[in-house]
């Protein structure tokens, strides 16, 4: 009895000495798991890059999540792709329409003619209103997006579109349908139909855009126009009929946002994930997979009420025995037109106040790393403990949603690949 009872109390012991020996996250504690680096003519360098390569060398799946309409963005992707490729990638997935992605891929081929061919593309289906631009296909319409995406297919890149087709591709996605139709008897007639139904689809956008009405396509899926141009395609014309499906899928959506359609529109990129890795698995055992998507799609945990892309990518890769990295990042700075550094911190105060520990961390002319998976191994071991007050619950989702956190050095303006 007496050796239990010592047994005993040497568990609480050490259960106590434990706790006493746990850390709290702070700045400083932070730094340990911290490290930087900066990107000169496409190359890596520094303590983070490695930090980085050994990412990718290690893991299966890859996800960035991005800042949209980031120019230093741009920048890491391309800086990436080498890195990607002699690791073993060969899969490029983004946040575009199944179609569109098809659309760049043929934008993209051969890769040293991107930047004209899509300069070429974005200029004939921009349509700017004072200072907006409705672009054909987001997140490929600055120089920095050419850049990258010609890198990307310049290392073999395949690109797999995950997305709904977005809200202004329809216009151009029309185009790739007529052209579906041209050695059809009826090509003519469709022509015409697809100038009805266009300009239909025109009237209800520039309405929207003057605050006239309340979404164009809950008005444009209804229109006669529109649905006989549609009808006019023969229902043997498979590139058609996939078409206009998705593009009906994706005004579905745009028109029950109100309704709970992101649980919809989030089934509906892990539906095209799970097509385009399934093909992959037809050539091969472990197809490595790079996904560049905005930030909140690559969270391993539930995410604005669904399981997204990074909960997907997690669990293939626990099936394979495998792994799944997902990088969230942040942009602490931008360089305004002016020359003037806009500190996003400070402007979004409210949004950033539960992680101040890690704004100490960002630089202005470096890239900041931190390693949130080894931060959340030692949270499980009882080395680490998050505070006790409110920014408990922001940083406990941060860590258990990301790997790694960037911290963008001070972003760019980006140039817009139009004329």
């Amino acid at each position: 009895m007496k050796n239990t009872v010592t047994i005993v109390a040497l568990l609480i012991s050490l259960v106590l000495s434990a706790q006493k020996e746990a850390k709290p996250l702070d700045t400083e504690l932070l730094k340990t798991f911290t490290n930087y680096f900066t990107i000169n003519e496409g190359e890596l360098r520094g303590k983070g890059a490695q930090v980085l390569k050994d990412v990718i060398r290690n893991s299966q799946f890859v996800v960035y999540g991005e800042i949209h309409g980031s120019e230093q963005t741009s920048i890491i992707n391309e800086a990436l792709m080498p890195i990607l490729a002699d690791s073993g990638f060969k899969y490029f997935a983004i946040e575009v329409g199944p179609h569109s992605a098809e659309k760049l891929t043929a934008l993209a081929t051969p890769a040293e003619k991107t930047i004209a061919q899509l300069k070429a593309f974005n200029s004939a289906y921009t349509v700017v209103q004072g200072e907006e631009a409705a672009v054909p296909i987001p997140f490929f319409d600055n120089l920095g997006d050419a850049r990258f995406l010609q890198a990307a297919r310049r290392n073999g890149m395949q690109l797999w579109g995950l997305d709904q087709e977005f809200y202004f591709s329809a216009f151009y996605l029309m185009d790739e349908l007529t052209k579906t139709a041209k050695n059809d008897p009826s090509h003519q007639t469709i022509v015409q139909l697809q100038n009805q139904a266009k300009a239909i689809m025109f009237k209800h956008f520039m309405a929207e855009f003057k605050e006239e009405n309340d979404g164009a396509y809950s008005l444009i899926i209804k229109e006669p126009a529109v649905e006989n141009y549609f009808k006019a395609f023969d229902a043997s014309n498979k590139k058609a009929q996939a078409i206009i499906k998705d593009l009906k899928i994706s005004w579905e959506i745009y028109i029950n946002w109100r309704n709970d359609s992101h649980v919809d529109r989030i089934s509906y990129m892990r539906d095209n994930f799970m097509r385009n890795y399934n093909d992959a698995l037809k050539t091969e055992k472990q197809p490595k997979v790079y996904t560049k998507i905005g930030s909140l799609h690559a969270r391993k945990i539930l995410s604005n009420g669904a399981y997204d892309i990074g909960e997907l990518v997690q669990s293939l890769a626990e099936e394979n025995g495998t792994e799944a990295t997902t990088i969230g990042s942040w942009r602490p700075y931008e360089i305004a037109e002016d020359g003037s550094i806009i500190n996003y911190f400070e402007k979004y105060k409210r949004s950033y106040k539960r992680y101040k520990i890690f704004m100490p961390l960002a630089k202005q002319d470096q890239w900041t790393i931190v390693n949130l998976k080894a931060i959340r191994t030692a949270i499980e071991n009882g080395a680490i403990v998050l505070p006790k007050d409110g920014s408990y619950h922001k940083l406990r989702q941060l860590v258990y949603a990301y790997d790694y956190q960037l911290m963008l050095p001070a972003d760019l303006q980006t140039v817009p690949n139009r004329m």
